[in-house]
């Protein structure tokens, strides 16, 4: 039993080694804006600045279609603030740093002005990618998980994604400033280069 465990030990450490990669596509983007919120208790309307940071993680950034998570923390000055947890649906383009759209859609918590504006929205949100990081959001809360009162709001803001902006960028951008060694190696529309 030793020199069969033995033999196949000396097998393996024989076998060839092929490169391999598991790259992720990563976020983290800060931005500001405009949100409204509407309350059904006391059919009151507010207008406010906000303020908003995100980051997440998802799948190999050389795939057509990238699918992870995103935390993303938004401030209502004047309100309070509304964090979320929610799944993202995105192009590979765009967790590329490159133009593509991203899609979120997740719970949020929210614990300002006594739940008349919600406590648990459902939070979706389209962002709009561009090259050197630059992205414009809008949201909207969707409903209320609690079922009542309803969250009614929406909101539009522009952001930078800096990790889009610098280890995953590549695309239209490399004509000016070429990634050396983007995540989820270098992606390219012709066939791939022969192998040596």
């Amino acid at each position: 039993m030793r020199r069969l465990v033995a033999l196949a030990f000396a097998l393996a450490a024989g076998a060839p080694a092929h490169a391999a990669r598991a790259d992720v596509t990563t976020w983290l983007a800060f931005g500001a804006g405009l949100a409204v919120d509407h309350s059904t208790q006391t059919n009151a309307t507010g207008w406010n600045p906000a303020f908003s940071a995100s980051m997440g993680v998802g799948s190999d950034p050389s795939h057509a279609w990238v699918v992870g998570g995103v935390f993303r923390s938004m401030s209502r000055f004047n309100e309070g603030t509304d964090i979320s947890l929610s799944l993202r649906v995105a192009q590979g383009s765009y967790a590329r740093g490159d133009w593509g759209v991203a899609f979120d859609l997740g719970p949020g918590l929210r614990l300002w002005r006594n739940g008349q504006y919600g406590t648990y929205p459902l939070q979706g949100n389209i962002i709009f990618g561009g090259p050197w990081g630059l992205q414009a959001t809008v949201g909207a809360d969707l409903l209320n998980l609690e079922i009542h009162p309803t969250s009614i709001g929406a909101y539009a803001l522009i952001e930078f994604d800096i990790l889009r902006f610098t280890l995953m960028r590549q695309g239209s951008t490399e004509k000016y400033w070429k990634n050396p060694l983007p995540a989820g190696g270098r992606v390219t529309d012709g066939p791939p280069p022969p192998e040596r």
